[in-house]
C-alpha cells in the first residue's frame, strides 16, 4: 500500500499486525506502541465499540474483494509461456514457493478439462458435498500434474473449521468469513500443517536445487531471507558447486549484486521484537540480477523447451564462470 504523501510504501502486514496487538492487548500489552497511551485507547474503545476488530476484518475484506482480484486475460498472457512449455514437455515437475494469497495461478493454469497444478488439497465426498482438505497430496502419479504450488502464507480460499479442525478449501471466498492465511504476523510462523509441512518442504527443496529463481519478492520476510542465505551459501550435494540465485525484478536494472547484498544485510539488520537471530552475509558471486518484469523472464526463460533455463542450471552445476 502506497502512502500518496511521501511516495514510501506502508508494509500492510506489519499495520495488521500492530491492529492484532491493540486488540490482545489484555494478554499482550505493546508498550512500545501505546505506552501510557493506554488508558486513553481503552476510553476511545469504550465510544467506538469493537473499532480495532472491525478495522481488521474491514482490511481482510479488501484483500479479499479487492487487492487480490486479477484480469483473466493479462494472466493469461501472462502465464503463456509457461502453459506452452508445459504442454510441450512429458518429464518435467515445476516447484512453486509462493508468498501470495491470491488465485492466479491455480485459476489460469488449471481448468475443467485439464489440471495441471497440484497445491496439496484432496478431495472426497461428504453427503453429496465435495470437500477438498489439506493432505499434502504432492507429486501423486495418479494426478499427473506438472507443478506443485506450495504457499507459504496461506491462501485467499484457505480456511479453518473449528469443529473438525480441518483446513480445507472454501466453497465461495466471498463469503465474508476470515481465510486461513499468515497475514499481519511478525513472526509469519504457524506450528501446524500446512504451514509447518510447507516450510520444511521449501527447506528441502532448497537444499537440493542448485539454482534458485526469485520472482516478485521484495526480501522483506527475514525468516525467509534466512533459509535462502543459509542454503545458498552451501554448495549443491550432487556436484559440490556454489549454488546461485537468479532474482528477477526490473527495478535492478542499474544496480550489482554487491548492492543487492549490501541492502539485504541492511533488510536483516533490522531488528525486531521477535528476532533472535538474522543470517546476513550473502557473496555477490552467487547472485544473478535479471532487471526484467516477469513475462519477459517467462518467454525468454521458458521457449524452446526452456533451453536457457536449463542452459542456466548446468553453467551452475558444471562450475562455470559466476554469474556477475
Amino acid at each position: 500500500m502506497k502512502d500518496p504523501s511521501t511516495s514510501e510504501y506502508i508494509n500492510i502486514e506489519d499495520f495488521v499486525m500492530m491492529l492484532r496487538q491493540l486488540i490482545d492487548k489484555e494478554f499482550i500489552i505493546p508498550y512500545p506502541l501505546v505506552g501510557n497511551w493506554n488508558e486513553k485507547i481503552l476510553k476511545w474503545e469504550m465510544k467506538n465499540g469493537d473499532v480495532f476488530e472491525r478495522f481488521k476484518d474491514f482490511i481482510y475484506l479488501q484483500l479479499v474483494n479487492d487487492w487480490t482480484r486479477f484480469v483473466a486475460d493479462d494472466a493469461e498472457n501472462l502465464l503463456q509461456p509457461v502453459k506452452e512449455f508445459l504442454g510441450n514437455s512429458e518429464n518435467f515437475a515445476l516447484n512453486i514457493f509462493s508468498l501470495n494469497y491470491d488465485l492466479v495461478l491455480e485459476e489460469t493454469l488449471n481448468s475443467a478439462e485439464s489440471r495441471v497444478l497440484d497445491n496439496g488439497f484432496s478431495e472426497r465426498h461428504d453427503s453429496g458435498t465435495t470437500v477438498r482438505y489439506w493432505a499434502a497430496d504432492f507429486d501423486n502419479s495418479i494426478n499427473q500434474t506438472k507443478i506443485n504450488l506450495y504457499k507459504l502464507h496461506g491462501s485467499i480460499d484457505w480456511e479453518y473449521n473449528r469443529d473438525s479442525e480441518e483446513i480445507s478449501i472454501k466453497e465461495n471466498i466471498y463469503d465474508d468469513r476470515e481465510p486461513l492465511m499468515i497475514f499481519g504476523s511478525s513472526s509469519k510462523m504457524l506450528s501446524f500443517d500446512p504451514f509447518l509441512y510447507i516450510l520444511s518442504e521449501f527447506r528441502k527443496k532448497l537444499k537440493e536445487a542448485s539454482v534458485f529463481v526469485v520472482i516478485g519478492y521484495s526480501f522483506h520476510d527475514k525468516y525467509i531471507n534466512n533459509l535462502l542465505i543459509q542454503q545458498l551459501n552451501l554448495n549443491t550435494q550432487d556436484t559440490d558447486k556454489p549454488k546461485r540465485m537468479l532474482i528477477v525484478n526490473p527495478h535492478w536494472k542499474n544496480k550489482s549484486p554487491t548492492d543487492f547484498a549490501d541492502e539485504l544485510k541492511i533488510i536483516q539488520d533490522t531488528r525486531s521484537i521477535n528476532d533472535i537471530l538474522n543470517f546476513r552475509q550473502i557473496s555477490p558471486e552467487r547472485i544473478k540480477l535479471m532487471p526484467e518484469g516477469a513475462f519477459e523472464f517467462y518467454k525468454k526463460y521458458f521457449s524452446n523447451q526452456a533451453a536457457a533455463l536449463k542452459a542456466e542450471v548446468e553453467q551452475v552445476e558444471q562450475g562455470d564462470v559466476p554469474f556477475i
